[in-house]
C-alpha cells in the first residue's frame, strides 16, 4: 500500500502558482507633454490676471505662475528647471503688458476728457505730474475719474482745465491711461517674447530628456 503524497509541494511551487501583477509601463512622455503644453498658457494667464486693476488679482496670477514653474522646475530637475524659471518668468512679464497694451490700443474707447488737477509729481518724468482727469462716458453718461501719469503726464505747460484724450478699456479690465500713453506692443517686444517662449520650453524639454536617459 503506497503511502499518501503530502500536499504541501514547496515554497517554490506555491510562488510559481501565485499570479503575478503585470507592471505599467512608464510613461515619462505624459507628464512632460502635459506639463510643456500647459505651462505657456497657464503663464499667458497669469500675465493677463497682472494687468487688471484689482491687487487681489495681481496676486493671485503671481502665485498661480510661481506654482507653475515651480512644478516646472521640479519636472525639469534642479539645473534646467533654474533657467525654466527665469525663462518663464522673463516671459510672463513680458507677454502680460504687451497684451493689455495691444488690447487697449485696438479695443480701448478713446473719450475726450478735462484735466481737472494734478496729483504726486512722477519720480520717473523730469516735471512732470500725475493728471486727475474727468470724463463722460458716451453710452451711459457716467462721470469717470482717474488719476494717471507716465510719459504723458501733466508737464508745467499743463494747466487745469485743458482738453485731454482718455483710453477707457470697454470691459473694465485695465485701468484707464491717457491717449499718449497708449500703443500697440512694437514687433521687438513680440519678438523678445517669443524668444524668451522657445527657451522655456526647450529648457524644459532638455531637462526631462537628461531624465529619461
Amino acid at each position: 500500500m503506497s503511502s499518501p503524497q503530502p500536499d504541501f509541494l514547496g515554497p517554490d511551487v506555491a510562488y510559481q502558482a501565485a499570479p503575478q501583477k503585470p507592471e505599467k509601463p512608464r510613461r515619462p512622455w505624459r507628464a512632460t507633454l502635459v506639463v510643456a503644453l500647459l505651462l505657456p498658457p497657464v503663464l499667458l494667464g497669469s500675465g493677463w490676471l497682472a494687468q487688471s486693476d484689482s491687487t487681489l488679482l495681481l496676486l493671485l496670477g503671481v502665485i498661480v505662475a510661481m506654482v507653475a514653474l515651480l512644478v516646472a522646475w521640479a519636472y525639469a530637475g534642479a539645473g534646467p528647471g533654474t533657467f525654466v524659471a527665469i525663462f518663464g518668468l522673463a516671459f510672463m512679464l513680458f507677454v502680460g503688458p504687451a497684451m493689455a497694451e495691444t488690447f487697449l490700443d485696438r479695443q480701448g474707447v478713446r473719450t475726450p476728457a478735462v484735466v481737472a488737477g494734478f496729483g504726486e509729481m512722477s519720480p520717473r518724468y523730469d516735471r512732470a505730474r500725475t493728471c486727475k482727469l474727468v470724463w463722460e462716458d458716451r453710452d451711459t453718461g457716467e462721470i469717470g475719474r482717474v488719476e494717471t501719469g507716465g510719459l504723458s503726464a501733466c508737464t508745467d505747460d499743463i494747466k487745469a482745465g485743458d482738453p485731454a484724450v482718455v483710453v477707457v478699456d470697454p470691459t473694465g479690465w485695465q485701468f484707464p491711461r491717457m491717449a499718449d500713453d497708449v500703443e500697440s506692443a512694437s514687433t521687438t517686444t513680440w519678438a523678445v517674447t517669443g524668444g524668451l517662449f522657445v527657451a522655456m520650453e526647450l529648457m524644459f524639454l532638455w531637462g526631462r530628456a537628461r531624465k529619461f536617459d
